[in-house]
């Protein structure tokens, strides 16, 4: 895994493998953009700062940083009352001198200019692209494990009763310990322990059950990655794309998917995309069930989780839930 340090002399962070341990930042820091700080009124604090698309400041929570400095943090606030802002360093109007030839009585200012996206994407290259291919061929191997027989069954006429996890879970049962399938020459398989597969170099079927592949896709920076690494590591034609609409998302999400889709239908035009969506409106719940709420937590299942599983079964077409394998994303 990598560790994140600043480049403080550019206002960028840098990734690397090893660094002093007074270097290594615990929290990897996520980019600031406009929008947030005039939400939190820093135009009016003697802040000054473009709107631009590039992001401004770095923050690890809610703590500001710029060239590796701290210079400001906010504390409590909710959707009623404004954060309580703390300044430090650079970014305390108070600490700030008057820029030069300023009129007398002129306001200080603290002034942020648009984080270099290419010297960040040039200072963090190499280790980029290791961890990029890294994750292809995790996402490939991973495929072609839990899809090769999947594959024989389908090309041989394998009789589909036969369930191998089975005859494993009864060897396991048995020894009193962990075994695995391993798939031989001339499409023949044994049974053995996963520690004799391991020392052997074996190549393991980790599921007989695995009947369709799917992405699933959020319009989130996570899933917008996640998507673009399967669709790079695993033929177009033996995946799907599923968006679960749950009723709450905002015109832009719905935007980022209608975009995502004709962006990859263009390369890859066999790639198939499906919508999941509850039939009834998400207000029809609130008057049958109440508003959700942390302790009453319907909503997930109802208008997310249940409305994927008819849309799965829907695909699938046996009349049947099928066994499906997903790729989806998580920020660490």
């Amino acid at each position: 895994m990598f560790k994140v340090t600043w480049d403080k002399a550019r206002n960028l962070v840098r990734l690397c493998e090893t660094a002093p341990e007074a270097e290594v930042l615990a929290i990897a820091p996520r980019p600031v953009f406009w929008e947030e700080l005039d939400l939190l009124g820093l135009n009016r604090h003697g802040w000054r700062y473009p709107h631009c698309e590039e992001p401004l400041l770095w923050a690890c929570q809610r703590q500001y940083f710029h060239n590796g400095e701290l210079v400001l943090e906010a504390r409590g606030g909710n959707i009623y009352d404004a954060p309580a802002l703390i300044f430090h360093g650079r970014g305390d109007p108070g600490n700030v001198k008057n820029p030069p030839h300023s009129k007398t009585g002129e306001s200080a200012t603290f002034t942020l200019a648009p984080i270099d996206l290419d010297a960040l994407r040039s200072l963090n290259a190499g280790l980029m692209f290791l961890l990029e291919y890294e994750a292809m061929e995790f996402i490939h191997n991973t495929w072609r494990k839990y899809g090769r027989l999947k594959k024989l069954r389908e090309t041989s006429g394998m009789n589909a009763t036969l369930d191998f996890e089975r005859m494993r879970s009864e060897f396991e049962k048995r020894e009193k310990k962990p075994h695995a399938i391993i798939k031989e020459d001339c499409d023949s398989f044994d049974v053995m322990p996963l520690a004799t597969a391991e020392s052997l170099g074996k190549q393991t079927v980790l599921s007989t059950r695995t009947e369709m592949f799917i992405a699933s896709f959020s319009g989130g920076k996570d899933s917008q990655v996640v998507l673009d690494l399967v669709t790079r590591a695993v033929p177009p034609d033996a995946f799907r794309v599923i968006y679960s609409d749950t009723g709450y998302e905002i015109p832009p999400s719905l935007d980022t998917w209608e975009l995502t889709r004709q962006f990859y239908k263009q390369r890859h035009p066999s790639l198939q995309f499906h919508l999941s969506k509850n039939h009834q409106d998400v207000l029809y719940y609130w008057d049958k069930m109440g508003s959700p709420s942390r302790m009453h937590r319907w909503c997930c299942g109802v208008m997310k989780t249940a409305p994927l599983y008819r849309e799965l079964k829907e695909i699938f077409g046996e009349g049947r839930q099928p066994h499906v394998l997903t790729f989806e994303g998580s920020r660490a």
